[in-house]
């Protein structure tokens, strides 16, 4: 018997409101005509005029007519014969039917897939009896299991309440079906194999089977897996690219946002989420020379990101942010040219195209809700703040007091500047306003207090979210509809610092005529974060003995001035305010919002030209509005010290105090920005197999997109009341006021404007030609054009282009002997993407003041680019290789790419002859070369048993970067060794780590380091002239080797799965060792006993020589090479335990599945070096804590 399938290619405020308002309107009257045509054609659809036809052949015309896909047995349709069938304008149900009659075969609807099985007999009675579960295991003869097989139950009796039931088995080839007592025919059917029938009868007993099904792959035509593009889905056998298609069960993970899905699951993909949720990825190494950090994977170098065929805009530096991340059915990571030129400029970081779920035909209403609450430990205090003990912190300040050139304060009102508590008590010991003995005891207090519990129990909070989520789909036969519903809370690491979302999205389907569909998607997110906690900066600005609250719960007064000078010189009793601070009192008295409103909307008709063709018409609009608004009033120190700093005072204890600033709160930032962005675009389709030889793949068209960004920023406003509205009277004159410090103030107050607009417009066509479904050739072409290059057409239109072949070798005649290998393909690629750069202009750009100059009243311009009219695309050339494998009988699977990158015409600051008013230019003259490896081995082992089952995956790559062409002018000292941009060397990786050799102390005393021929050079001196003789290469910040292994096991109702990653190769540079520029500081590192006890031959000690005034230069050495250590780590990246409800459970709750979930994520990290220290979550910031997810999702 063999197994045929039939299917087609899956194909700011007010003027925010009122936008929404309009496109809301404009939805409901499409949506309003779609379904007035797709109801009053709904039972007209299907045309037929056969003679003498093999059913096979009409099936055909049914499924290019209806889209409905067919699965049959061949055996079946020869043994029913030839047909002759007229219809006209009638339902895919009455055509099916009519082909059907006489013919002793029957068909059932699952789905959109139309299966044809023999006609049963069936008897009437009634069965009395309690439900039973019928469970099973789908394998193949090698014992592979078989995700997504068709399981129907077809009751050979008509038992009352009892219809006929289909399911499809879960990604270990299980399912589980209750039924009642009776007697009924199981049908299992998987396009590539043998339809399964069996007779069975259930009375008391549950049963448990496994169904082995032949596979009959030189007779099948098999449904394959399609890479989704962006613009086109193709057969995974006849893609020649590098990609990665993230598994199902990943995607449907419980997540905040999209990024956390993609951790560990590609190779060649670096996935880091900061603190604040945000994502960094970078996918095969860095692309550009203009990204914003040399040592991260931010900027530029992140892929591109296509939602269902459209790029989507940035969401608060978030590219994922308004994106439901439960609305996801498919996320295709784009590797190389092949796979991603489509995309033109766009498209060098690689691309991540993610398609939405979408409802079925012919489905009832299925109702699905789910509820997630994460928490996780607050943050590590000590880690945060990077300070050494108190006790530790007061030792080192009484043994440095007036060493080394350190501050001494002599008690005058312009010293009055904030100093550490323990420095404050030995000054005024030495000014001799304390005792030695008041000294003493104030010194041995702070020593006994520790602030460590207070920070963590009146600043930090327990990070945490809630997140709602609920969709309703259906279909009938010519429409669908998807409705998606999500509610999120969440709670941030400090106090009073939050935001709620809240995600609405919708999407419609319409076979309009036979030859029209039309599809409509809008997707709504309203987000309002709250940020009126205290930030680590300020947490880090204590010292450890500065406590918030005293004994008896009162707020502490953290002086913020070297307080006994103001009470001994300064009249504070005259001020407009208190000058107390107390973070506690901060954070209870601001109002600062932040709301963003994104509007995303898509339509497109699809004409059914001919057979295999299609021409399709899109557009999407897109609007984001962001309004920032940061109230104070006038409890918080940040107001009344502006108001109490801005007051005139003649700097006598008699004199008066006159205010100049209104009393009251202050309006901080007030911003308004917004975003429409809109993309029209036409492509024609071409899909067909001609014969069984040939198979053609095309599309080609064209996209015009216009993004305009505007933003409005309003100046401080003082005297604010929120109430009543009203605001203060501002300070007259535009020079500003002299404070009571002796400064002059000056006040903004003129609004800012900001405008950009950028314009592209782009053809493309992409073609594949598969010949006897084992020679594969593919091409690609495209050419962008955007107002964000020169004008010269040779520079602003640029060709990028790829081409392909890929050889499926284990179809070859000669390989079917060799029975371990199932599956070996081979593919190879060349091409050119592009990438575009925003932040430089073919164009001298200016920066020109918003208000005139106070004294000359004319407005002063800045050339801020003076730039650079060859402008062009930045390019990267890729030759990638690649094989995918299964062997031993499907247990082992996966793929390989060796790839070579070349970016070309990469933007750079270079060195140009400063006749041209600046030194430094960006220009198009740069070189970048990415070599590398990606290995991936899947196994997925049988078992004997249906409860049984195990899947795993491991992935490694490997990246080597490296500077190939760039122009610079000998390095300087403080160019090179403080990185960024200015590091940038020609033949070195761009996040190369440079350092100088520490050559212990001098017979002088002073710490030195090797300088050219290894002669010595003091550290603390300037290094003049070029260094690149004798600076040391310490490493990258770059991680060459990445890793990954998922693993997934079920026993019986339960799942078990986890993720651990790796990344090896790269450094890191430590926190900085505590030599404090003067004993003043509030901030003592906790690396002091490192410093106490240095060998001197390895770490730069503390001077012998008291009256060293170098020490305050100290702070280059962490610039040496010993400070540089490996940045080698390991994470259990997540462990999640899934428990899922058993059905006879369900079916007396009429719930169609139910799911319990518990995940952990983070639980685990191995670091390389001794310090412990997180290369990725430094010192002195916030470490992520283990994160504990509870959920539970149910279907109705």
């Amino acid at each position: 018997m063999q197994l045929n399938a039939l299917c087609n290619p899956p194909a700011f405020s007010r003027r925010v409101l009122t936008k929404t308002l309009r496109i809301m309107k404009l939805t409901a009257i499409l949506l309003f005509a779609a379904s007035m045509l797709a109801s009053a054609k709904g039972s007209s659809q299907i045309t037929l005029s056969e003679t003498n036809t093999p059913l096979q052949k009409v099936f055909k015309k049914i499924q290019q007519q209806s889209g409905y896909d067919f699965l049959f047995s061949y055996e079946l349709l020869q043994q029913a014969g030839k047909v002759s069938v007229k219809v006209n304008n009638v339902t895919l149900q009455q055509a099916v039917e009519e082909c059907l009659k006489g013919k002793g075969l029957t068909y059932e609807i699952v789905e959109k897939t139309v299966v044809i099985k023999k006609e049963t007999v069936q008897l009437f009675i009634n069965v009395d009896a309690p439900p039973k579960t019928i469970k099973g295991k789908v394998t193949d003869a090698d014992g592979k299991v078989l995700p997504g097989a068709t399981v129907t139950i077809i009751a050979k009796n008509k038992i009352e309440g009892f219809t006929n039931i289909a399911v499809k088995t879960d990604e270990f080839g299980d399912f589980a079906i209750t039924v009642p007592s009776g007697n009924y025919t199981i049908s299992i059917s998987y396009v590539g194999y043998k339809l399964i029938e069996k007779e069975i009868t259930v009375r008391e007993k549950n049963l448990n089977e496994k169904f082995v099904m032949a596979n009959e792959y030189s007779q099948i035509q098999s449904v394959e897996v399609k890479v989704n593009t962006g613009y086109q889905q193709i057969s995974n056998e006849r893609v020649t690219g590098a990609f990665d298609n993230i598994k199902k069960e990943q995607i449907q993970k419980p997540a905040v946002g999209i990024a956390e899905r993609l951790i560990g699951t590609t190779a060649g993909l670096e996935v880091k989420i900061d603190v604040n949720g945000l994502p960094n990825i970078r996918l095969r190494g860095q692309t550009t020379l203009n990204a914003n950090n040399v040592s991260g994977v931010t900027g530029d170098n992140n892929p591109l990101v296509v939602v269902d065929g459209f790029p989507i805009q940035s969401l608060i530096n978030n590219p994922y942010g308004g994106i439901n991340p439960n609305d996801i059915e498919t996320i295709t990571v784009l590797k190389d040219a092949a796979a991603a030129s489509i995309w033109g400029a766009r498209s060098s970081n690689g691309v991540i195209v993610i398609t939405t779920k979408k409802a079925n035909k012919n489905t009832p209403l299925k109702v699905e809700f789910s509820a997630f609450t994460r928490f996780s430990p607050k943050a590590d205090v000590r880690y945060l703040t990077g300070q050494s003990t108190a006790a530790e912190a007061i030792d080192y300040v009484k043994m440095a007091y007036k060493k080394w050139g350190g501050y001494v304060n002599p008690g005058t009102l312009s010293n009055k500047f904030r100093q550490s508590e323990a420095y404050v008590a030995l000054s005024e010991n030495n000014l001799g306003f304390l005792t030695t003995d008041q000294m003493n005891a104030r010194l041995t207090q702070l020593s006994g207090l520790d602030n460590t519990r207070q920070i963590a129990d009146f600043l930090l909070e327990n990070p945490r979210s809630t997140q709602y989520n609920l969709s309703l789909s259906g279909g009938g036969e010519r429409m669908t509809n998807f409705l998606t519903m999500m509610a999120e809370q969440t709670q941030s690491h400090f106090k009073e610092s939050k935001n709620q979302r809240y995600v609405l999205g919708y999407r419609t389907n319409a076979n309009l005529f036979p030859w029209l569909d039309f599809d409509l998607s809008g997707n709504f997110q309203y987000q309002k974060n709250v940020e009126n906690g205290i930030g680590a900066v300020d947490i880090q600005n204590l010292s450890p003995y500065e406590m918030l609250k005293n004994p008896d719960g009162t707020l502490t007064d953290i002086h913020q001035y070297y307080q006994p000078i103001l009470d001994r010189l300064v009249p504070l009793s005259k001020f407009p305010y208190s000058f107390r601070y107390n973070p506690i009192e901060e954070i209870a008295n601001r109002d600062r919002t932040t709301k963003t409103y994104n509007t995303r909307v898509s339509a497109g008709l699809t004409f059914k030209l001919l057979k295999g063709l299609t021409f399709n018409s899109r557009v999407q609009y897109e609007n984001i509005g962001i309004n920032i608004k940061y109230i104070e009033n006038d409890q918080t120190f940040a107001v009344r010290n502006q108001i109490n700093s801005t007051s005139t005072w003649n700097q006598t204890l008699a004199g008066t105090v006159t205010r100049n600033l209104p009393l009251g709160s202050r309006i901080n930032s007030l911003q308004r920005s917004g975003t429409d962005a809109f993309i029209f675009r036409n492509i024609v389709n071409f899909s067909r197999t001609f014969g069984s030889k040939h198979d053609i793949d095309f599309v080609a068209g064209s996209d015009v997109s216009k993004t305009t960004s505007q933003r409005i920023d309003n100046p401080p406003t003082y005297g604010y009341n929120d109430n009543t509205l009203a605001v203060g009277i501002f300070p007259n004159g535009a020079t500003g006021t002299t404070g009571w410090e002796g400064f002059n103030n000056n006040f903004s107050y003129t609004n800012s404007f900001g405008y950009s607009t950028q314009r592209f417009f782009s053809m493309f066509a992409n073609a594949a030609y598969t010949y006897l479904d084992k020679y594969t050739l593919s091409a690609s072409y495209r050419t962008d054009a955007s107002n964000l290059i020169a004008r010269a057409p040779k520079y602003r239109y640029s060709p990028f282009y790829s081409m392909g072949v890929g050889y499926a070798i284990s179809k070859e005649g000669f390989m079917q002997n060799i029975s371990w290998i199932n599956r070996l393909n081979l593919r190879a690629t060349y091409g050119r993407t592009g990438n575009v750069d925003r932040s430089t202009s073919p164009y001298t750009l200016l920066n020109l003041r918003a208000s005139p100059d106070p004294y000359t009243q004319d407005y002063i311009a800045t050339i801020s680019n003076p730039g650079n009219p060859t402008l062009t695309w930045e390019k990267t050339k890729t030759i990638n290789i690649g094989i995918d494998y299964s062997l031993f009988r499907n247990k082992l699977f996966g793929k390989v790419d060796v790839y070579n990158k070349q970016g070309i015409d990469l933007l750079a600051s270079i060195s140009i002859p400063s006749v041209n008013g600046t030194s430094t230019a960006f220009f198009n003259n740069a070189g970048l070369q990415n070599r590398g490896i990606e290995v991936t081995l899947g196994t997925s082992l049988p078992s004997k048993s249906a409860n049984i089952g195990w899947n795993g995956s491991l992935n490694f790559s490997y990246n080597r970067s490296k500077i190939t062409e760039l122009f610079k002018t000998p390095a300087s000292y403080s160019g090179l060794i403080f990185g960024g941009s200015n590091a940038y060397r020609e033949g070195y990786h761009p996040a190369t780590a440079w350092a100088f050799e520490y050559a212990g102390v001098g017979t002088d005393g002073r710490p030195k380091v090797y300088g050219p021929d290894k002669t010595l050079l003091n550290l603390t001196d300037n290094k003049s002239g070029d260094i690149r003789s004798y600076v040391q290469n310490a490493g990258t910040f770059s991680p060459p080797y990445l890793f990954g292994m998922t693993n997934s096991f079920k026993v019986y109702d339960f799942n078990l799965s986890f993720i651990i990653t790796a990344k090896f190769g790269a450094v890191f540079r430590r926190e900085l060792l505590p030599y404090i520029s003067s004993t003043s500081s509030s901030f003592i590192g906790s690396r002091l006993g490192e410093v106490l006890n240095a060998d001197p031959s390895k770490i730069v000690p503390l001077p012998s020589n008291p009256n060293d005034f170098t020490y305050n230069s100290y702070f280059q050495s962490q610039y040496l090479t010993y400070n540089f250590v490996s940045a080698d780590l390991a994470r259990l990246q997540e462990l999640n335990l899934s428990y899922n409800v058993p059905r006879r459970v369900l079916s007396k709750l009429n719930i169609r599945n139910a799911q319990l979930i518990l995940q952990g994520n983070n639980l685990y990290t191995w670091l390389a070096n001794d310090a412990k220290e997180d290369p990725e979550y430094l010192k002195r910031s916030i470490r992520p804590r283990a994160l504990y997810t509870f959920g539970v999702k149910i279907e109705l």
